[in-house]
């Protein structure tokens, strides 16, 4: 009966507490940057308030954690206790050690004047006149400028005032190109879908690892609870990535039928157009990563594209080929609305600014 009352507070947790208070989230970072300032004079980018409050609420909840026990109890704490009492404490510092790397990146424009300071607190200042490029990385949502060769900064396309930043850098004449330059390929495609959610995997499994180490240092564990660590990691670092494959697969796997029915070769074909990155979307293909999963057809392969609808799984649309097989195909709302449109009008010119709005709002659709 036990074990049925803690699955049951487990699932309760999650429907009634973490999943609304995610949800809370990125409603209120994507409304702080709605309402963000529109000018491309002054403004400054950095992590919604949203976020870097909930996260702060977090680390010191944990901290109340500890007190709670160690009041409750007195000074007389038992084993479990002892260790629930340093739990508290390391999670607390991660919380705070997570807030503060969100909370300390910024990027402050005033005319000219660009003030930059990383996570580390370290400031630079430079001007639009200096910067000589910048690159959009869409599926790690990050703005990287630089100065000649040397990278001068980088900021979350998910701060507000962000897009203000690909705006004014458009206004200056400024070239923004893809961070990813590689050559277009399968693998490619496939790893570029899941590589947010590795590095978030193994920050994870970082952040647990730490919490760990700091509590073999204080409780009576001690080594015990470093036989977790290389656990950890394989588990939530190795593991769930590898799972994680079969949502970009899908799609990989579709671009093989694709080979096969048409006759021709993806990589070539790719090569020969001299296409790079993750995105393309011209008159012969449309090529998008959206939630983790690989949206990609060449035009004579389709033969209707219906309108995008809710399911329990996400956004989808269905997929009719030439051949009459009907292909069900989950991405962003955004994403499957730009394949219909491509489908049925053609290609459209895409702006940085356009994709970077894409990102933000498939972001949004993702986590609520």
């Amino acid at each position: 009966m036990g074990d049925i009352l803690e699955s049951f507070l487990r699932v309760a947790m999650v429907v009634f507490i973490v999943g609304p208070l995610t949800a809370w989230v990125a409603r209120r970072g994507a409304r702080e940057r709605s309402e963000a300032t529109d000018s491309l004079d002054r403004f400054t980018v950095r992590m919604p308030a949203a976020i870097r409050t909930i996260i702060a609420c977090c680390a010191v909840a944990f901290e109340l954690l500890m007190l709670g026990v160690y009041v409750w109890q007195g000074v007389s704490l038992g084993e479990w206790d002892h260790e629930l009492v340093w739990f508290g404490h390391a999670m607390a510092l991660a919380g705070m050690a997570i807030w503060a790397l969100l909370s300390i990146p910024r990027i402050d424009v005033d005319g000219e004047r660009i003030l930059s300071r990383n996570a580390f607190g370290i400031r630079k200042e430079t001007t639009f006149g200096n910067i000589t490029r910048a690159t959009l990385h869409t599926q790690m949502m990050r703005i990287d400028l630089f100065e000649g060769d040397w990278k001068f900064c980088s900021i979350s396309l998910e701060g507000a005032c962000s897009l203000n930043l690909l705006a004014r850098l458009e206004e200056e004449g400024i070239e923004v190109s893809d961070a990813v330059d590689g050559p277009m390929t399968k693998a490619g495609l496939c790893w570029s879908a899941i590589k947010p959610l590795t590095i978030v995997f193994n920050g994870m499994a970082l952040v647990f690892s730490l919490v760990i180490a700091f509590m073999a240092v204080f409780t009576d564990a001690g080594a015990r609870l470093l036989l977790l660590v290389p656990f950890l990691f394989l588990f939530i670092g190795g593991l769930l990535p590898l799972l994680m494959l079969s949502m970009p697969a899908r799609g990989i796997l579709e671009i093989g039928r694709q080979e096969r029915e048409l006759g021709f070769s993806f990589a070539e074909e790719m090569a020969s157009r001299g296409t790079t990155g993750t995105s393309l979307v011209d008159d012969d293909w449309f090529i998008e990563i959206s939630n983790a999963r690989v949206v990609a057809f060449r035009r004579d392969y389709l033969k209707k594209v219906t309108a995008h609808e809710n399911s329990e799984s996400g956004d989808r649309c269905t997929v009719t080929t030439k051949g009459g097989r009907k292909i069900k195909v989950y991405a962003a709302g955004s994403t499957l609305e730009d394949l219909r449109s491509w489908f049925k009008q053609g290609a459209k010119a895409r702006s940085t600014l356009d994709r970077a709005e894409d990102a933000l709002e498939t972001t949004s659709d993702w986590v609520v």
